[in-house]
């Protein structure tokens, strides 16, 4: 992550840091919860079993908390990160034009400029999120089978060298993309449907080419995911004492930590691209000269 890019969020986290905080603290709630499903499940699983609710009650109590947390949690940052955005927009357009920016770049960049919200809004909480499931489903699995979780650990360096690899080829066609789109109001202007066609077919051929790099990300890392996948489930049916919840709870902390790891070549790119926008912004959405109006009764400040 660039200089200008680290600067612009934290612009933008100090902002809105209570807000966004609270947020982010019913996120980490909601996965802590999703983290112990498999648990409670395998204790409900075995408690049945021998003619026990107790495992079953536990099971429930932590779906309604979760429940509730998730209703909590999605009525407040979408208010949180709407209000954001109108503001984050108006600051970009604003600082934008006072720096004598083209109305092509100033349209492109205030929609660019919705990156930096979702990032707070969609990308953050899905780190949190992975960090959750891989930090806890491993330490799940170490608690059921050492080797088990030694060997998810170990899978670490494959995984780390095929994100770093294609995240450096998405940031390269990332850049291309943007110059396109920076371009579009310009090519819209001009009379003739040549220069657009050309300009729409240019734009297609840099997410297709986006799409490939992610794809083949995505794919090589599977190879790795399908391997462990095979040793884990054999390792789990044949752990000593072992009993049906025992190995459900294996197997589905094993998903868990999958899932996380099948992640990461997104978020790689999803990287690239805020790169590539931070510095096409920059500046902007530091301005504290150009605030942006507030709507009439609408008290000021974040």
């Amino acid at each position: 992550m660039t200089a200008t890019l680290a600067r612009t969020m934290g612009t933008l986290y100090r902002a809105y840091r209570p807000r966004i905080l609270f947020t982010y603290a019913l996120t980490l709630l909601e996965n802590l919860f999703n983290l112990l499903y498999p648990f409670a499940t395998g204790r409900a699983i075995d408690g049945l079993l021998r003619g026990s609710f107790l495992g079953l009650a536990l099971f429930a109590g932590i779906w309604l908390a979760h429940s509730v947390t998730g209703v909590i949690r999605q009525r407040f940052d979408t208010r949180t990160f709407t209000r954001i955005y109108g503001e984050v927009a108006a600051r970009v357009v604003l600082g934008q034009a006072r720096q004598g920016r083209p109305t092509s770049q100033i349209v492109a960049r205030s929609a660019l400029a919705r990156e930096f919200v979702d990032f707070f809004e969609r990308d953050v909480p899905a780190v949190i999120g992975a960090l959750v499931g891989f930090a806890g489903s491993l330490a799940m699995l170490l608690g059921y089978d050492r080797l088990t979780g030694l060997v998810c650990l170990a899978l670490l360096l494959p995984v780390g060298l095929v994100s770093r690899r294609f995240a450096r080829r998405a940031l390269a066609l990332h850049r291309g993309l943007n110059d396109e789109l920076e371009r579009e109001v310009d090519v819209l202007g001009r009379p003739g449907g040549g220069a657009v066609r050309e300009h729409y077919r240019r734009l297609a051929t840099w997410r297709v080419r986006l799409s490939d790099v992610e794809a083949t990300g995505w794919g090589v890392l599977e190879l790795f995911l399908i391997a462990l996948a095979g040793f884990v489930i054999v390792r789990a049916v044949r752990l000593p004492g072992a009993q049906p919840g025992t190995i459900y709870a294996v197997i589905a902390y094993l998903w868990t930590y999958l899932d996380s790891l099948a992640g990461v070549p997104a978020l790689g790119q999803q990287l690239a691209r805020l790169r590539d926008i931070g510095q096409r912004l920059h500046g902007a959405v530091e301005q504290r000269d150009a605030e942006p109006p507030h709507l009439p009764g609408q008290p000021p400040g974040p």
